[in-house]
Parts: C-alpha cells; structure tokens; sequence
C-alpha cells in the first residue's frame, strides 16, 4: 500500500515539475454545432486569428474534429511537417496512459500569438475509445490545467456531432459559441445543442455559459425571407444572437484554398470585416 501512494504522489510531483505555470488564465471557448456545413470551422479558425491579430490576445487553436479542416485552412502559416514537429498528437493526449498535456501537442504558426494543434486523423478513432477511460467526459480538461495558464483564450473546434469528443470539449469549456445559417435543420440543430448545454450542465455540475449565436452564411439578397426568417429566431433565442452576422462571402473559401487566415488573403472583403467585428464582439461579451 505504501508503494502504491508513493508512486502516485511522484506521478504527480513529476507531472507539476514538467510543467511550467504560466502567468494567465485563459478563457476557454468551444465551438460547437451538430449540423455540419454552417461555417463551424471557418468561425473557430477566423475568431481565433482576429483573437491573435485585433485584440493582440494569445490563443491556441484546438482541432477536435478529424477531418484536420484548422490546420487546413492555416495550412500557408504552418511550419513545414507541422503534423511531426508537435511531440505527441492530440489522441496521444487525450489517451495515452501517462498523464499528458495539451501543450506536448501543438505546434506555433507563423503567425504572431497563435499556436494550434495539427490534424490529426487519429481523432476518429479515439471517438470510441474514449468511452473506455475512468472520467471520460474530462479527459480535455485535465489535459488544459497547465495548457490555460499560458493563453489568453483557447478555441475549440469541435466535430459536428454530440459524440465523446464534443462533451470533452464541453467540460473543458467556459463558453460555447454556436455557428448556425438560417435554414430550419440548422437552427434546430443549434438549439438540440442549447438542450444539451443545459443537460451538460445539471447533471455532469458544469457552469458552461453561451456565449451567443452566430448567424453565418447569411444572403443579403433575400431581405425580406432572412427578416422573417430572423423575427422568429429573435423571439427564440433573444440576446443570445451575435449583433454581427457573417454573410455570403466568396472570399472567404478562397482564403481557406490558400490555406491563409481571412484577414490576410482578402483584407478588405465583406467576410473579413464580418469576422472582425464578431471578434470585438466576442471579447465584450467575454469582458
């Protein structure tokens, strides 16, 4: 029995030594939907570079989903074999039987006060096995106790499902942002996920906080459906909606191809301005 306790304190003596502390207290944001196609990803890695760029905050980029889309869409600001320069992947985290952190398996952009993890395809996989982990729903968030102590805000991109991995993301989060268009599957989709934000957070005792609805994918054209369309969302969800809504923007796929942060590929476009001020808006609403 007295091994048995003396193991496990030098466990965790070792953990705390190979981790500095750091001297900040990041805000941990998941970005979160069960619908796919509504802009999820392009939201996370946009509001993590204005984040970085607008507001000069220091951010990491977490890529749960393991179709890698973060790292894809940064692709250009990667350092060259982004995937093999981290120590570990993010499955090797999460899973792994020694005790790990986030910060063994990110790598720096090129791009001043972000860092993000790579793709990592590994991820699908590790949906399932997580299930067979002692505390499953808080395997992230044990994996971020040191990580946030070096971050203004951590962004996470989660898959497009209620699976293991989005309830990690969820116990590890402070806030949740949810990216919804405005057609009928996507805003029920987007309230199944206030649903269980609420379930989350009385029976698993979480204080998860909504952030706010994000409106994407928003057609000028159409003003008098998207008016319609938008009166009877307000009378839903009220002050939860973003003053900003993003729109149709051409420019921001073609960012995404170049594998370059919006704000660098077009500037001046629509879409850029779009997700600068949902950046202003997020930190205020963080405020």
């Amino acid at each position: 029995m007295r091994n048995l306790i003396s193991t496990g304190l030098k466990r965790l003596v070792k953990q705390e030594a190979r981790y500095a502390r750091g001297d900040r207290q990041a805000t941990v944001i998941a970005v979160a939907t069960v619908k796919g196609g509504v802009g999820k990803t392009t939201t996370a890695v946009n509001i993590a570079c204005g984040l970085a760029r607008f507001s000069k905050k220091r951010v990491l980029l977490i890529d749960l989903d393991a179709q890698g889309h973060c790292h894809a869409s940064l692709n250009a600001v990667m350092p060259p074999n982004a995937s093999t320069r981290s120590a570990l992947t993010l499955t090797d985290v999460l899973l792994g039987e020694e005790r790990r952190e986030v910060l063994d398996a990110l790598v720096t952009a090129r791009m001043e006060r972000l860092d993000l993890t790579p793709a990592d395809a590994g991820l699908a996989e590790a949906e399932g096995r997580i299930s067979q982990k002692i505390g499953k729903e808080l395997l992230l968030r044990d994996a971020l106790k040191f990580t946030r102590t070096h971050y203004d805000y951590i962004i996470i991109d989660c898959p497009p499902n209620k699976g293991n991995l989005t309830l990690n993301a969820l116990l590890a989060a402070d806030k949740v942002l949810i990216p919804t268009d405005i057609s009928p599957l996507s805003v029920r989709g987007a309230d199944e996920l206030l649903e269980t934000v609420i379930t989350v957070n009385e029976r698993l005792h979480h204080e998860l906080d909504v952030l706010g609805i994000v409106l994407t994918r928003v057609d000028g054209r159409n003003v008098s459906i998207n008016e319609e369309i938008l009166e009877t969302i307000r009378e839903a969800w009220g002050d939860l909606i973003f003053e900003t809504h993003i729109g149709i923007n051409t420019q921001i796929a073609k960012a995404q191809l170049a594998g370059l942060p919006l704000f660098d590929y077009a500037p001046e476009s629509r879409g850029a301005k779009h997700y600068e001020a949902l950046t202003h808006e997020i930190e205020a609403r963080c405020r």
